[in-house]
């Protein structure tokens, strides 16, 4: 009974061991930095059509500068971060050009695995949208990934095995007095 109980109890440690995300250091060094004066590893300008970026998508890599150019366009633009891609509501307290203008020079360093995401405020209705992924960018969010999970955001077989190994090992000690 002794052994039953000590392997039990061992199932259980390793459980939580094993358990997704539970040794996982999370990565919360992704940062979005305007930075006036840094110079441009990729410029985003206005397409031709004046109601787009070009390129609305963008990958760089960990410490690039993006920066956002135009000048004398027709209609003034603008970019302002948003919580997630497809959406046009600025995100509160997020980064932003300020006021839109015909003539623009706006530079953002980024470091860490990240999507940024904007809007040009006077044309969101229009879908004047980007992102700018950094390096591996995020996991898709919640939203966009339906009912299925991956091992990383599940619980999974670990937590409900390390209870029922407890309950078990308790039943069993219990027996013994």
């Amino acid at each position: 009974m002794r052994i039953v109980a000590t392997l039990l109890c061992t199932l259980v440690v390793f459980s939580f061991l094993a358990a997704p995300g539970m040794s996982e250091e999370t990565d919360t060094t992704a940062t979005a930095v305007v930075t006036p004066d840094a110079e441009c590893d990729h410029t985003v300008r206005i397409a031709p059509s004046g109601i787009k970026f070009s390129p609305a998508t963008l990958s760089v890599n960990d410490g690039d500068t993006v920066c956002w150019q135009w000048t004398d366009e027709s209609m003034a633009h603008n970019v302002v971060e948003t919580a997630a891609e497809g959406e046009t509501a600025a995100l509160d307290g997020g980064i932003s050009s300020g006021e839109a203008k015909e003539t623009e020079d706006f530079r953002v360093t980024f470091t860490g695995d990240q999507d940024f995401t904007y809007v040009c405020e006077p044309h969101a209705s229009s879908d004047m949208v980007g992102i700018v992924t950094v390096g591996e960018g995020d996991p898709a969010p919640a939203s966009e990934t339906g009912s299925s999970s991956s091992s990383e955001d599940a619980p999974g077989f670990a937590a409900p095995m390390a209870v029922v190994a407890l309950v078990a090992a308790a039943m069993i000690l219990a027996r013994r007095e």
